[in-house]
């Protein structure tokens, strides 16, 4: 019969093996991990939540930095200054489609002191944008409008001003679309999104560009780089008329032919520049460059050469700021990545008839992104923060919604605190997917 194991010579469960013990699949207890100092900072943390959430004015300065309600926005608005009635036409032409309106009647502070009766309208399609009488009766009735601005009327209460209102709390895709597209919160989810997106591809481009070498053979292919060199100056020269005079002709020549002389050392060369000046630029210099000298200048020049406004105020300035600058951080992730691959990767799929481009795709890339995964996550995460730069070109995300919340009621403490505990939930939550992604791409040893 087989002797038992004493105790005194069985080896000590590991936190892992306790874990397996209770079915959690060799996931470690968190509570088992977390120090002193993480239980007295979770517990700081829920006494400093609770106080916040149950304070009416951090209430009032999260739904404004989350662009609340999203069931329902302003149409107009008018000052009553003690008159006895409104008279309201929507800012702008209604989209056809079912409409439930009706005027919300504000004191001197903004807040609501009455509501007045629903009035649900219908705008067909086709519909023109010309005046027409006012719509004074208010009831469950459809109506259906002939007009795109309508024009709304009827008799005021005492209040300071009135506010025609869009109700449509019954909608969930109207509710979902427009929660998506609000200010505050969503606007800097956007941001960062298609930030990182655009940061992604610049910066594996400029990755493996800065894998090439660094002193090529310049000799090599030279012929055929100089003769497509002379067809592309024939070519500037058959749309640039201008260019034809013999200084210009043979300036341009010569700068074309310098241009297909050094192809080969290009990728480098202009990668390394790239990197290497973008890092060495602070971001909100970027975003306030790309915000008020290339896109004035963009928009001049393409009136002057007749392509029309290319006009790039606002989101499309900030996030392509935001994608060159963290383009060139995203690179060097991506280079060493790479570098991080043993070389005798390459030459066995060299030696098996791939190309450079093939092994690269096949076998290279493959490798690398599983070990650059943690380092973009934690770039995601830097770039979120520094979305909070954007509000230098006046966009809402969520700190320009904090500054705007505290110019309004003058209560700057619990304006920055929002806009701080929002920032900490959501990169906490973002470190946390973070670190099990780590978990789930770590290459065992």
């Amino acid at each position: 019969m087989a002797e038992q194991p004493t105790p005194s010579n069985q080896t000590p469960l590991t936190i892992d093996d306790r874990a397996r013990q209770h079915g959690r699949l060799g996931l470690a207890p968190s509570w088992q991990r977390i120090p002193w100092w993480g239980v007295i900072i979770l517990i700081f943390g829920v006494l400093v939540g609770y106080s916040m959430l149950t304070n009416a004015r951090y209430l009032d300065a999260i739904a404004f930095i989350f662009d609340l309600p999203w069931d329902r926005r302003p149409l107009a608005s008018q000052q009553l200054d003690g008159g006895l009635e409104w008279r309201l036409q929507p800012v702008r032409p209604l989209e056809p489609g079912d409409y439930t309106l009706y005027p919300q009647f504000q004191d001197d502070r903004g807040d609501t002191i009455e509501r007045g009766p629903e009035i649900r309208v219908r705008v067909p399609r086709a519909t023109l944008a010309i005046d027409g009488p006012a719509i004074t009766t208010w009831g469950d009735d459809l109506i259906t409008l002939e007009t795109s601005i309508p024009t709304f009327a009827g008799a005021a209460p005492a209040a300071q001003s009135v506010v025609l209102v869009d109700d449509f709390s019954d909608r969930p895709l109207r509710i979902i679309s427009t929660m998506l597209l609000s200010n505050g919160v969503f606007l800097t989810f956007r941001v960062t999104v298609m930030s990182f997106a655009g940061a992604l591809v610049l910066g594996l481009i400029v990755g493996l560009m800065r894998m090439a070498p660094t002193s090529p053979d310049l000799t090599e292919g030279l012929r055929l780089r100089l003769l497509v060199g002379v067809g592309l100056w024939g070519l500037l020269l058959l749309f640039l008329p201008s260019w034809r005079q013999l200084p210009a002709a043979a300036i341009s020549l010569m700068v074309v032919e310098a241009m297909a002389f050094l192809i080969p050392a290009m990728p480098y060369t202009l990668s390394t520049l790239y990197v290497e000046l973008i890092r060495g630029v602070p971001m909100l210099v970027i975003v306030l460059y790309m915000g008020f000298a290339i896109t004035p200048a963009l928009r001049d020049a393409s009136t002057s050469w007749g392509l029309g406004i290319i006009d790039l105020r606002g989101l499309p300035a900030a996030t392509i700021a935001l994608a060159f600058g963290y383009g060139a951080y995203l690179a060097e992730v991506y280079r060493a990545g790479i570098e991080s691959i043993p070389r005798g990767q390459m030459e066995a799929a060299r030696s098996i008839g791939m190309t450079y481009f093939q092994a690269m795709r096949h076998v290279i890339l493959p490798q690398a992104i599983r070990v650059v995964l943690p380092p973009l996550g934690n770039d995601f995460i830097a770039l979120l923060k520094d979305t909070s730069l954007i509000s230098v070109v006046a966009l809402p995300e969520i700190l320009q919604q904090g500054r705007l919340w505290i110019s309004r009621n003058f209560r700057a403490f619990e304006g920055y605190n929002s806009v701080a505990m929002l920032y900490l939930i959501m990169t906490l939550l973002l470190s946390l997917l973070v670190r099990a992604l780590e978990r789930r791409t770590a290459i065992e040893r």
